[in-house]
């Protein structure tokens, strides 16, 4: 209160008891109204006061007390409860760790409640703390939620390798299609053959009643047509072997991980553009870049380069090849490079007419013949020279571990630093092909689902110490947020943040953060998965 408006109300009560006294002074029985104003005032009025005062005070230390407990109540009910929401259709969803699933509003009430009652700390705000749930979980969209590893390992396992070949493939599939949810890089159009497309129309059903999205995968094309512009077409390479029925039937138990992974991705690398760009080799990102990288003419001259034999003393009879087998073997350069056919026959025919001479009475071309047509040494150097392995002796020991993707990228950093040896390659090579050599070369290390190198470290990186000057960092937004908790979530976007302002190259998965956090600091972990301030406010050493 202002002094101003203490001094006015001061002034009011003091004339207020003035009139009082005023009233009665020259009353037939002012004494006895003396005395009883005297009473109320001097007797009654200051422990009146007093206990009003003590009543106010508690009701406020009560009030602090249930805030401050819903708040960690709240935190810790959604950590460990991941609910989520969709306003389109207005569904709930809930992830377990594992799977995600559509949930009524009424069992998440009736799961919130009777987790209140089992507190019975909060059993007087109910009402207000179910309200503040609903309303934060509504705020909390199905595609903010990071999937764990699991989820995404077994969505994977999933599409690859019975559909893709590779995992980058799979990843690329999933990129686009959570891009598609989110409504990126609508101008593309990827093509697939038929039999992929068909499966393709499963998923947009599944889209449709479990998010309520239409159009998933509307930019999937099948067919060429010409007045589509080449730089906005994305060649799609799958496994034509795979199960059309059983991975439809798969894909019904599946499908929300599938569609919330895709999200994920789509998020985590900004869009499919950018994954081909940071996480592709070159020859998955030239296949997949192939119209947009190389013109109608360039194709076609590459077909006559590699599958066509121009002879200098052109005979009729035996140096001659007929249409029909010219566009034949046309298509066996289109399989063999796995591209759409691109051209029409006719257009086809009129270019080469340009490039060879022709003879209209037998419709054959001239004077032409037909012909069809070492990244693992620099890798095993790599390996040897940066690598190392420790067997874990002790409990106390931290065991190390590095991921397949991120020994990829310590390939290429090397390859591009790496002055004093003769290297034949840029760098680029896939995860498949990483694990193909460690398994064959260097057979004696831990590979655990074929993504993690256990007890390995790479010279090139030191991850702990990343994590450790993060702390630095987050101990400051702690600080600034005035946190008592802080989820492993929160603490990881912490040191994502840390890592995009210090432009780090690499950045550590939340897997690997959320281990170390558990082994360095497991006596400040509470409910599972919540750091207490205390190890950043204390004056705790990360070394």
């Amino acid at each position: 209160m202002s002094n101003t408006n203490f001094s006015k109300k001061k002034e009011e009560c003091i004339q207020t008891i003035n009139t009082i006294f005023e009233n009665y002074e020259n009353s037939e029985n002012s004494e006895y109204m003396l005395n009883r104003i005297y009473s109320h005032i001097v007797i009654f009025l200051p422990n009146t006061l007093k206990n009003e005062y003590n009543i106010y005070e508690k009701r406020l230390n009560r009030n602090t007390f249930l805030t401050n407990e819903q708040h960690i109540f709240i935190q810790v009910f959604l950590s460990k409860n991941k609910y989520y929401y969709l306003p389109n259709n207005g569904l709930y969803y809930e992830y377990d760790g594992k799977n995600y699933s559509i949930v009524k509003e009424d069992d998440i009430i009736h799961k919130l409640l009777s987790t209140i009652s089992k507190d019975r700390i909060l059993l007087d705000w109910k009402h207000k703390t179910k309200t503040n749930v609903l309303k934060l979980i509504k705020e909390r969209s199905l595609f903010s939620s990071i999937p764990e590893t699991y989820t995404i390992q077994n969505v994977l396992n999933f599409i690859y390798p019975s559909i893709f070949l590779t995992k980058n493939q799979a990843k690329y599939f999933l990129t686009i299609i959570g891009d598609n949810i989110l409504k990126k890089n609508s101008h593309l159009l990827f093509y697939v053959n038929i039999k992929m497309k068909k499966l393709l129309t499963e998923l947009d059903t599944i889209a449709y009643i479990s998010i309520g999205n239409t159009n998933t995968t509307n930019n999937f094309i099948a067919k060429y047509h010409d007045n589509h512009s080449f730089d906005n077409y994305r060649l799609i390479n799958i496994n034509d072997n795979f199960s059309l029925n059983i991975w439809k039937e798969q894909f019904k138990k599946f499908g929300l991980d599938f569609l919330c992974v895709a999200t994920h991705y789509s998020k985590r690398y900004e869009h499919s553009e950018k994954f081909i760009e940071t996480k592709c080799d070159e020859e998955f990102k030239n296949y997949t870049l192939y119209l947009n990288l190389n013109t109608q003419q360039q194709i076609i001259d590459k077909f006559c380069e590699e599958y066509i034999l121009k002879t200098t003393n052109p005979n009729f009879d035996t140096h001659c090849i007929a249409w029909k087998n010219i566009h034949f073997i046309w298509k066996q350069f289109l399989s063999n490079s796995q591209l759409p056919n691109i051209i029409y026959s006719y257009s086809l025919k009129n270019i080469l007419k340009e490039k060879f001479n022709f003879n209209e009475q037998t419709d054959s071309f001239i004077g032409i013949t037909s012909k069809y047509l070492p990244i693992e040494s620099d890798f095993i150097k790599f390996f040897e020279k940066t690598i190392s392995f420790k067997e874990k002796k002790k409990f106390s020991e931290f065991d190390d571990e590095l991921e397949i993707d991120e020994l990829c990228c310590l390939f290429k950093i090397w390859v591009k630093t790496t002055t004093n040896e003769t290297l034949v390659s840029n760098g680029n090579i896939t995860e498949d092909n990483v694990i193909k050599i460690l398994k064959h070369f260097f057979s004696k290390i831990e590979i655990f689902q074929d993504k993690y190198l256990l007890n390995t470290s790479c010279i090139l990186w030191n991850k702990i110490n990343d994590i450790n000057k993060s702390f630095e960092y987050i101990k400051t937004q702690i600080k600034n947020n005035n946190l008592e908790l802080i989820s492993f979530d929160e603490a990881y976007n912490y040191y994502y943040n840390f890592c995009n302002k210090n432009l780090n190259k690499l950045i550590i998965s939340k897997r690997y953060f959320e281990k170390y956090i558990f082994f360095k600091l497991t006596k400040y972990v509470v409910y599972d998965k919540f750091i207490t301030s205390n190890c950043f406010l204390d004056n705790y050493t990360f070394e």
